[in-house]
């Protein structure tokens, strides 16, 4: 697997052959996202972001009421447009959409990384998020203020870098089309739909139910 240099990067965003397009879209300024030199692509902060709200019903547990637990009372949507700000406080976490719309071919795939620049100031974004191949939507980021001092958001604000690989097969040839059934359609909602697949949600409940039954004898 090896990272696409700068030029490799423009050279993908503007092939014409649909397969091996990488898709990054808007590129409010290319030679300031994708600058000579980094080999990487600047993604800034979109407009949807989702607070999380005091939970009221105690400890997260899956397998509690014999169903995938239901997120969407935790978060609190907001839409922030052009010109208007978030404000993040210390010690608050935070989902937020990338501006930018992602469609990754079947042989590419990438780390997102948060800038250092914010990190020196105490906001963390989610480190080392894999791009599969064949992903399409925008980006969720997770957001923390691990400072002291609350940050004020805006819409456009550069807000991560986006390292950029080649997936090869055993044989060191690039892989195409593998990815194909896999890819998603459309933005990824932010709100969490369930922690464990269904196949090992259903493992784990039927363990719970028989340590469950033991404890009682």
């Amino acid at each position: 697997m090896s990272e696409l240099s700068t030029q490799a990067i423009r050279d993908r965003l503007e092939q014409k052959d649909l397969d091996r397009r990488l898709v990054v879209s808007p590129l409010l300024d290319i030679d300031s996202q994708v600058k000579i030199g980094q080999a990487s692509v600047d993604l800034r902060l979109g407009f949807d972001f989702c607070l999380v709200s005091p939970s009221s019903t105690g400890a997260i547990d899956e397998l509690s009421n014999g169903a995938h637990p239901d997120f969407t009372s935790l978060y609190r949507r907001e839409y922030v447009p052009f010109g208007a700000s978030l404000t993040i406080h210390p010690h608050q976490f935070m989902l937020a959409q990338t501006l930018e719309y992602l469609r990754f071919p079947p042989d590419l795939m990438a780390y997102v990384v948060g800038r250092s620049t914010w990190g020196r100031l105490g906001l963390i974004v989610a480190t080392a998020v894999g791009i599969h191949p064949g992903f399409a939507g925008s980006l969720t980021l997770e957001l923390r203020n691990l400072g002291e001092t609350p940050l004020t958001l805006y819409p456009g604000q550069t807000i991560a870098q986006l390292f950029i690989h080649e997936v090869v097969d055993a044989d060191g040839k690039s892989a195409k089309g593998a990815a194909k059934q896999a890819q998603y359609a459309g933005t990824v909602d932010m709100i969490p739909q369930k922690i464990s697949s269904d196949p090992t949600y259903t493992i784990l409940a039927k363990l719970k139910q028989r340590f469950e039954k033991l404890s009682k004898t």
